[in-house]
């Protein structure tokens, strides 16, 4: 039988609880199991199927010190270690078949498409940006944006701790067949942020830069392993499969 198990209680909760409303200014980048509801700082995914991929989920947070609510963001996501055999999907809210690209809630005002990349200057790595930004341009990168409050009305979005980007990786064994252990770190990096914005009243027509007070984001660690099963479990399935054929005979 295949086993699979996946740890995900080392640290983080949802997004209430790793920061609140009013203390800090930061990217958050935070990721799950599949199929699992809470977004963590560190998860462990475990599997014996030495050909089996981890699937992943991975989401961009925002918090603000100060202001009425978001404007803008645009920076450039980076997940390291990446391997050509993973893969990449951006995942959309239900709503947004405008703009399928991976951005949440109602922050998809004006903003471009994204697009990963992993070859050339991205060798070994995945970054999110922007479809035509290949080489790494700190003003080319993901994005989230929202209208005016004044032009926005009832739905502009006051929230903090927003849930502003989305994506699935899927994981897979660089030896198959094999054990293997692997460690992915997703990051924001701070020299790849290139705004950060708020608009300061519900009656502001234009938005205030709060980049000088941000904080170093907040990474997402992944830890993949490949284990190969103990010698008394391969035994174990050996017995079990001579039992089930003198039973045949």
């Amino acid at each position: 039988m295949k086993k699979i198990v996946a740890l995900v209680a080392l640290a983080g909760m949802a997004s209430a609880a790793f920061a609140q409303p009013g203390t800090k200014s930061q990217i958050d980048v935070k990721a799950r199991i599949a199929g699992t509801t809470e977004w963590l700082d560190v998860v462990n995914f475990s599997t014996t199927d030495l050909n089996a991929t981890a699937n992943i989920e991975v989401g961009v947070f925002y918090f603000r010190s100060e202001g009425y609510g978001f404007s803008t963001s645009v920076h450039n996501l980076t997940t390291s270690n990446w391997i050509a055999t993973d893969t990449l999907t951006l995942v959309d809210r239900a709503d947004s078949a405008v703009h399928p690209d991976g951005r949440q809630g109602r922050f998809n005002f004006g903003g471009q498409a994204q697009a990963g990349y992993t070859t050339g200057v991205d060798a070994g790595r995945l970054r999110i940006s922007a479809p035509n930004n290949p080489n790494d341009v700190i003003g080319g990168g993901i994005s989230i944006k929202q209208n005016t409050p004044v032009a926005s009305g009832s739905l502009f979005d006051t929230a903090d701790g927003v849930l502003g980007f989305r994506f699935n990786i899927t994981l897979a064994n660089p030896t198959p067949g094999s054990g293997a252990t692997r460690t992915l770190v997703s990051d924001a990096p701070r020299n790849r942020i290139n705004s950060y914005s708020v608009y300061d009243t519900n009656a502001s027509t234009t938005s205030k830069s709060i980049i000088a007070g941000l904080l170093d984001t907040d990474i997402a660690t992944i830890n993949a392993t490949w284990e190969v099963p103990a010698p008394a479990s391969l035994a174990l399935l050996g017995l079990g499969g001579l039992v089930t054929g003198r039973r045949r005979r």
